[in-house]
């Protein structure tokens, strides 16, 4: 099948599955995102690739998946459990007073985003040392990480790295 014939192969089943509602509801601002992209950059959507990776992602062991998919998936697990995240600036980051005050009232996890964007690869693999400031408890922090099994190492009573 070529590529072009794949995409307008999952390009229609996607519309079909659209208007037939086949999708929970939860998901549907998702295809229709999927149709957007689609139908606006054609076969550099790469939908075929996208729903690879999606179904492998889904399906597989999030062990198996690469660092940056984990940590992700282990700051969604925090989220859920009524964490705030926030990437933040280098300048902001050079105040920790400024961040402890700002996030005082909540369980945080901050991170430089200059660090973020130096330590993953395009791949997703962690190729660099990325430093969590942790406003909150640490331990449930670290045992999130450690889930996830993300090499994470605590620096300070509020700091903690993940090494490659």
């Amino acid at each position: 099948m070529s590529p072009l014939s794949t995409h307008a192969f999952i390009l229609r089943w996607l519309t079909v599955a659209y208007k037939q509602k086949r999708f929970p509801r939860a998901i549907a601002s998702d295809i229709e995102g999927l149709l957007t992209l689609g139908r606006n950059k054609g076969l550099a959507a790469s939908l075929f690739s996208r729903l690879e990776y999606l179904w492998s992602s889904c399906t597989g062991p999030v062990s198996a998946q690469s660092d940056l998919y984990r940590l992700t998936y282990a700051i969604e697990q925090l989220k859920s459990r009524g964490w705030v995240n926030a990437a933040v600036s280098d300048r902001d980051w050079d105040n920790e007073t400024l961040l402890a005050l700002e996030y005082s009232d909540a369980n945080a996890l901050l991170v430089r985003k200059s660090a973020l964007t130096c330590g993953f690869s395009d791949g997703g693999k962690l190729v660099a040392p990325v430093e969590f400031l942790v406003n909150g408890d640490l331990s449930a922090c670290m045992a999130v990480f450690a889930a996830h099994t993300l090499s994470a190492v605590m620096l300070e009573s509020n700091r903690i790295v993940l090494q490659p």
